[in-house]
């Protein structure tokens, strides 16, 4: 995304009335503890790492969500 991360973008959303009700899960290849703080510092609602995927945890976090 030119201009803006996942964490921007997240935090923008958080600021919006129009979406600060959207369900925002983030999905990166960012994997240590302090980016996961920071995605959830943001306002993310989960926070789910590419090396680690799982077609069920996401599914699962998803249907936590809606």
């Amino acid at each position: 995304m030119p201009n803006m991360d996942g964490f921007a973008l997240t935090a923008a959303i958080r600021r919006s009335a129009r979406f600060r009700n959207l369900p925002v899960v983030l999905l990166t290849a960012l994997s240590s503890e302090s980016d996961k703080a920071r995605g959830m510092q943001s306002g993310a609602d989960a926070y789910l790492v590419k090396r680690a995927f799982d077609q069920q945890l996401l599914l699962e976090t998803l249907r936590q969500l809606t």
